[in-house]
């Protein structure tokens, strides 16, 4: 496969990715928060911290979008292994490891505060598992890139 038609495939799929992680947002996630408050009355004062929670480790994810498409163009410009791209590789395993310590902070804060159920807990640490998985992929992606981008200056140096 080419480069810019990689770069295309990938830049749809960021594009929807963004979508869906909006709609979420915007829909799914306030919704199933007026469910859980009809269903569940005696706990809707959990609902807002929550919510609150959950948006803020939205943030990251989103930045990690935007950080996906310059990589995407990148690749698109036949450049994919530069400093350039480890650099925002790290920027990404910086923000899926923030993201994951936010969202595992604020998991066990509300458990202490009797907000969080005990099974909902280990789901907690499922999302926290994810987060560190992409931590370590995106790290060494990093090392990586940086390592093959070091080799083709050499190359390129090389005549």
């Amino acid at each position: 496969m080419k480069h810019d038609l990689f770069s295309k495939y990938l830049r749809v799929i960021i594009v929807g990715m963004t979508l869906i992680g909006l709609v979420c947002c915007a829909h799914v996630i306030p919704e199933l928060a007026r469910t859980f408050e009809e269903k569940y009355p005696e706990f809707s004062y959990w609902v807002m911290p929550w919510l609150v929670l959950i948006y803020v480790c939205a943030i990251p994810c989103f930045a990690a979008m935007g950080i996906s498409w310059k990589i995407a163009v990148n690749i698109g410009k036949d450049r994919s292994f530069t400093m350039e791209n480890s650099k925002l590789f790290k920027i990404y395993s910086y923000l899926a490891i923030g993201d994951a310590t936010v969202f595992l902070v604020g998991s066990i804060a509300f458990t202490l505060l009797g907000m969080n159920h005990p099974g909902l807990l280990l789901m907690d640490f499922l999302i926290v598992f994810m987060g560190l998985a992409v931590f370590v992929c995106t790290s060494a992606l990093s090392y990586l890139v940086g390592k093959a981008a070091t080799l083709q200056e050499d190359n390129n140096l090389t005549i």
